[in-house]
């Protein structure tokens, strides 16, 4: 009989997750259909052997009118024979699916798991029972797979879920681990036991007419791809399940090794996370694309990105200094000069370098001489020199020239670093013609703050260096130059005084 196995293996579910005390509070997900009516009269069997108490949640999402009414008082009017406690909600799911552009589905799954997280938290419940059984599991590894999932979505639904996963996103850590897990103890039992226990304990669920709704994929899949995939494979819902068990483990071993490597890639803040790309260099593309749905995780909630979005993402990180890439819900990565931002911040300004990094001047002026070695500012040295430098461009920074090497019979006069100048122009080595240098620091993304500040080699008449961005083309050293001046910054906080 259906009554004695099904009870003894939600027995031994609870027990499993030590849930099974009367001194546990179970809040119970009831829509009145059969899964969930059967999952709560098993519960009732418990409770009367000394098993945990309970707590029925019910949600009308308001889709059905009357007929979503009828089963709320259905469910509330069970609860009551039954003696247990119970919480009616209702949302209107059409108007916000409507004012929001948001998938009908997607948006009532939403709202049904914050509202359940509200009622166990208000009733400080151990854990949230839903009753998905082994044929939702069998749809749900399909739906998956006909979408291109990889093991996050093969994996399936879980049988035991921890808050941070399902319920509302919080920062406290801490906080999640008092909060209670989601479970789903039918996972493995099929639709078919259940119906069959429904029928031996007499019990009259209501059928939601949505469920046989041909314009759900979900429903086609259970009408018509499982009932053909049965003459390929007879026990097809059994090797689902198995594809769901395998990919759950692989899914395991994976956010394993990510755990390893996350505290060396990310650094994690409120509303952003910053990927450093030497880390993420490093990484299989496998583990790249589960830091990128571990990042969206952390910063959308419970929004799964796709794997055209993951690829997105991925494929931003090739790209240029700036690139900005939207991947879901407003969520963009953006390549900066050390790390890949990732936030929801409209507010975030674009800083294509890090500014602990670069030199300001703290006078109108800094003559040179040569040679010369010595402090250019508080953290940065220079060099001057007609030899090759003792602290050569090659141990410069990786992605500023920070150096530059001069034709010193061209350069008339004295030179000496300066800021910058209303008419100040020159010739970008490189480009055509000459450039004001306004222009030039708005092209280059230079900060409207930094551009004051920022060192310009100059002699009485002319620029010659724009510090870590461009020369003037015209005073460049060539293989013609017979006295050629190297001029070198370093980041130096122990440099001599000048």
């Amino acid at each position: 009989m259906a009554v004695n196995s099904l009870l003894e293996h939600l027995r031994n579910s609870l027990a499993r997750q030590h849930l099974l005390s009367n001194k546990t509070l179970i809040v119970v997900a009831v829509s009145g259909g059969p899964d969930s009516l059967a999952l709560l009269h098993l519960l009732c069997c418990l409770r009367a052997e000394g098993g945990p108490q309970l707590h029925v949640a019910h949600l009308d999402h308001g889709f059905r009118g009357a007929q979503s009414a009828a089963e709320a008082q259905f469910v509330a009017q069970t609860a009551a024979k039954w003696n247990i406690p119970v919480t009616v909600g209702k949302r209107d799911l059409p108007t916000l699916v409507t004012e929001n552009h948001q998938n009908r589905q997607a948006a009532a799954r939403a709202v049904r798991y914050a509202f359940l997280a509200e009622v166990a938290q208000a009733n400080q419940a151990e854990a949230v029972a839903v009753a998905h059984q082994a044929d939702d599991q069998a749809e749900t590894v399909l739906l998956h797979l006909l979408r291109g999932a990889g093991p996050a979505g093969l994996r399936g639904m879980q049988k035991v879920v921890p808050w941070q996963n399902w319920g509302p996103k919080i920062d406290d850590q801490d906080f999640w681990s008092t909060q209670p897990c989601l479970i789903r103890p039918l996972l493995e039992r099929s639709r078919a036991e259940i119906e069959q226990y429904c029928q031996e304990q007499q019990l009259t669920p209501q059928l939601d007419p949505s469920n046989t709704n041909q314009n759900y994929t979900r429903n086609r899949i259970r009408a018509d791809l499982l009932p053909h995939l049965t003459t390929y494979n007879p026990q097809i819902t059994a090797a689902l399940h198995r594809t769901a068990q395998v990919c759950a483990e692989d899914y395991a071993y994976f956010q394993t090794q990510l755990e390893n490597v996350w505290p060396k890639l990310a650094e994690v803040e409120t509303d952003l996370i910053r990927l450093r790309p030497k880390a993420w260099a490093k990484l299989h593309p496998a583990l790249q694309r589960y830091a990128l749905r571990r990042a969206a995780s952390l910063l959308l909630g419970n929004e799964e990105l796709s794997y055209d979005q993951i690829e997105a993402g991925r494929k931003a990180t090739t790209q240029g200094l700036g690139f900005q890439q939207t991947l879901a819900q407003g969520l963009f990565l953006r390549v900066e000069y050390d790390f890949f931002l990732l936030t929801r911040r409209t507010d975030m300004p674009f800083r294509p370098f890090n500014l602990e990094d670069l030199p300001q001047l703290t006078t109108e002026e800094f003559a040179l001489t040569v040679p010369f070695v010595g402090q250019f500012s508080e953290t940065w040295a220079i060099e001057t020199a007609f030899e090759v430098p003792t602290f050569t461009p090659f141990n410069s920074n990786e992605r500023w020239r920070w150096w530059v090497a001069l034709d010193a019979k061209l350069l008339a006069g004295p030179l000496f670093f300066r800021r910058r100048r209303s008419s100040d122009s020159f010739r970008p080595a490189g480009g055509r013609g000459s450039r004001s240098l306004q222009n030039f620091f708005v092209d280059n993304k230079i900060p409207r703050d930094l551009r004051a500040a920022w060192p310009v080699l100059a002699t009485p008449i002319a620029i010659v260096w724009i510090a870590g961005l461009r020369a003037d083309g015209r005073f460049l050293a060539t293989a013609a130059t017979d006295k050629t001046l190297w001029i070198v910054l370093k980041r130096e906080p122990n440099a001599p005084k000048h």
